[in-house]
């Protein structure tokens, strides 16, 4: 056979591959079909832009953000929101010192108290006007008029780079409407001092006024339209660990408890699509935990951080309907301390106390198209 007949050959089998339809080119790799995998972002992806996002690739670009400089590098180093003296750190008030303590008094029962006063003043009729203001009324701080309305699709990416990336996998979303610090976490009207009308119980039970658990609130979305929201719960660890083995644990809770080196795990149930967003906010300055996520029936690791010593520990990762296209899937959630915090200690055992937040989304969030992010921040697991 001559050189110009193999040639020939090779072209025509080139030509064959390239046009077989798509089903049979996948055929021959069933595995590429099969597989899954996750989206996620986390503190050390964040630290592995190095401080800068010049030659970063990331997109859209983050090029003018408020500040001195007027570029955005200075909200990724280590003195930034992101790092142990921002928002999200110990000095925070996501932490020991903030709203939501554990150790001094802090406005957990304002709402309560609120309450009771109106009821001396009004009369018990009080209570009905108080829901209508926060939940009936269309203009209510979870319905379209609010920072989870369309104002987050349309207006929060206009205002500059850094809201811009405030979307979910964006690079400042921990810190955005998402995030522990916006709407759906305990600052909100979802959480502790919150518009529900509901008081909490010893475990960290929402309870309306004939002691029946409530664990979501019905809104006005609009003029026609309502949405049922998950409330944010700040549960005692041993009701989170009693739903977490129930399965009946969602994504919208805190537990604070003190961490060691054996991982605590709580074990969450997610059946619909969102984006979950998991913080562990130290009682003490710059002390470090290390976060896993991983499916609780396959043991894929779904997301993880830890190793950087300059952010607050977090991730935020997307459950999509392919992942969950046979049903609800259990996700457990594992924090333990870092030992590289604890010194000699690690060789015998280690105490550090944390404040664990779980955010998520709901499907709500999903309803529009959002920012198409990408860049080396954002990783893949794949299984």
């Amino acid at each position: 056979m001559s050189t110009a007949t193999v040639y020939i050959l090779a072209v025509f089998l080139l030509i064959a591959c390239l046009t077989l339809p798509s089903h049979q080119a996948r055929s021959r790799n069933p595995l590429s079909a099969s597989k899954t995998c996750y989206r996620y972002t986390s503190s050390d992806s964040i630290a592995s832009l190095s401080g800068t996002f010049y030659g970063s690739f990331v997109s859209p670009a983050p090029k003018v953000c408020p500040g001195p400089t007027g570029t955005c590098d200075l909200y990724i180093n280590a003195m930034s929101c992101l790092g142990w003296a921002g928002p999200l750190g110990a000095s925070g008030p996501l932490a020991s010192l903030g709203p939501l303590s554990h150790e001094i008094p802090s406005p957990n029962g304002v709402v309560k108290i609120m309450q009771d006063f109106t009821k001396q003043i009004m009369g018990s009729s009080s209570l009905d006007s108080f829901k209508f203001l926060m939940t009936d009324n269309v203009q209510n701080p979870l319905s379209n008029a609010g920072p989870l309305g369309d104002a987050y699709y349309k207006v929060m990416p206009l205002i500059n780079d850094l809201t811009k990336h405030m979307q979910g996998l964006g690079v400042w979303s921990v810190l955005g409407p998402l995030g522990p610090l916006g709407p759906l976490g305990p600052l909100g009207p979802l959480g502790m001092m919150g518009i529900h009308n509901y008081q909490k119980n010893d475990n960290g039970d929402y309870v309306d006024s004939k002691g029946n658990i409530q664990t979501s609130l019905k809104v006005a979305w609009d003029s026609k339209t309502t949405v049922q929201w998950p409330l944010f719960e700040d549960y005692s660890k041993s009701r989170a660990m009693e739903l977490s083995a129930a399965g009946k644990l969602d994504t919208s809770f805190m537990v604070a408890s003190i961490g060691s080196l054996q991982a605590d795990v709580y074990t969450v149930n997610v059946a619909e699509p969102q984006y979950v967003t998991i913080l562990a906010s130290p009682a003490i300055y710059a002390k470090n935990f290390i976060l896993q996520v991983r499916e609780k029936k396959t043991k894929h690791i779904v997301a993880e951080t830890g190793k950087s010593i300059s952010f607050t520990p977090w991730v935020q990762f997307l459950v999509t309907k392919d992942q969950l296209s046979m049903g609800p899937v259990q996700y457990e959630i594992s924090i333990k301390v870092d030992p590289l915090d604890c010194g000699a200690l690690s060789m015998i055992q280690c105490f550090i106390e944390y404040y664990l937040y779980v955010v998520g989304s709901t499907s709500q969030m999903l309803r529009q198209p959002t920012i198409e992010y990408s860049g080396p921040y954002i990783k893949n697991s794949c299984k």
